[in-house]
């Protein structure tokens, strides 16, 4: 169990200083507080799925497809923590990603802050779900064993919908091994913004996690302002648009879709700077989010993602580029 005295040490408060200033060759991370957890996490995080599942399945016919292998994996997950990333987001439903952290964190768990999910899986086709009480023990339970640590920092419920939230069994499990120690802060990772406003109004969820980018902004009037206003910790998946916010552009078949890319593209080469990285500068520069999950398969692509947390005052200039969201 986490010795609630050491929370200092926990936190990783010489790991911080360590990484307050940029080192020769490293991208500068800067932190952000995760709402009423008071947790201190990297403005960027690592989302661990494409170490452990292959991801996205719409790009499962082209060449750079294939994940990399387990040794590959642990050198990257060593790298991104070297670079200062402290936030690391996980799920069984990454299949052999819990399994590869729990190898690549020994000796390092004390400097991340570890967050996985419950409620799903993957069988090697189609996800599978349950969200009754006895099974999120189980869940939890396989996670720690897995991930080879006695403690979560954040447990979501994956995939989490408004009747999950209403029916409140897996919140009821979560809170009890909240009290068992097993876990620290409770959250949920959606697909809906509804699942994320009943998430956000119930008062239980210290964080939500949820699809945010530079194409589709609708939640920033309605979940976002909810959250900031309840001080509930936010964490944005998919910033990159499942990558059609990069070179992977190309990739696009809908023409509507590829349209309004095409369009922020031209915003971002106004920049002179990387589709990709134009759009995670434009997720940073908004102050409700405290970090945005990036997964990535190659070390080179992170640390240019680590590009977009230089210079904040070139992030409210992308941000500003983007426009305001018409009021609702």
């Amino acid at each position: 169990m986490l010795n609630r005295s050491a929370e200092e040490e926990h936190l990783g408060a010489s790991f911080f200083r360590d990484h307050a200033q940029k080192r020769k060759g490293i991208n500068a991370v800067n932190y952000r507080i995760l709402g009423r957890t008071g947790l201190r996490v990297s403005e960027i995080g690592f989302g661990a799925l494409e170490i452990g599942r292959n991801w996205p399945n719409w790009r499962s016919a082209l060449p750079d497809f294939a994940r990399p292998s387990r040794e590959e994996a642990i050198r990257l997950v060593h790298a991104v923590i070297d670079a200062g990333v402290n936030f690391i987001d996980t799920a069984p439903a990454y299949v052999d990603s819990e399994s590869i952290l729990g190898e690549a964190l020994q000796g390092r768990r004390k400097n991340v802050i570890l967050g996985t999910k419950c409620g799903e899986w993957f069988d090697g086709k189609v996800s599978r779900y349950d969200y009754s009480y006895d099974e999120t023990f189980r869940f939890v339970e396989q996670s720690l064993k897995l991930l080879r640590t006695d403690w979560l920092d954040l447990l979501q419920i994956h995939s989490g919908s408004v009747e999950v939230v209403e029916q409140g069994e897996t919140m009821r499990a979560m809170k009890k091994l909240r009290e068992q120690g097993k876990v620290r802060f409770l959250g949920i990772s959606v697909d809906r913004e509804e699942a994320a406003l009943a998430a956000i109004r119930s008062g239980d969820y210290d964080t939500v996690q949820l699809s945010y980018n530079a194409a589709r902004r609708e939640i920033e009037q309605t979940a976002f302002a909810e959250a900031r206003g309840r001080n509930v910790g936010v964490i944005v998946k998919d910033s990159l648009f499942t990558g059609r916010l990069s070179a992977r552009k190309n990739d696009i078949n809908d023409s509507a879709v590829r349209a309004k890319i095409d369009s922020i593209a031209e915003r971002a080469g106004a920049f002179s700077m990387p589709l990709s990285e134009y759009a995670l500068r434009f997720v940073l520069g908004n102050p409700v989010v405290a970090s945005a999950i990036v997964g990535t398969r190659s070390l080179e692509h992170f640390r240019s993602n680590l590009r977009s947390c230089e210079d904040t005052e070139l992030t409210q200039r992308v941000r500003a580029s983007e426009g305001d969201v018409p009021a609702v």
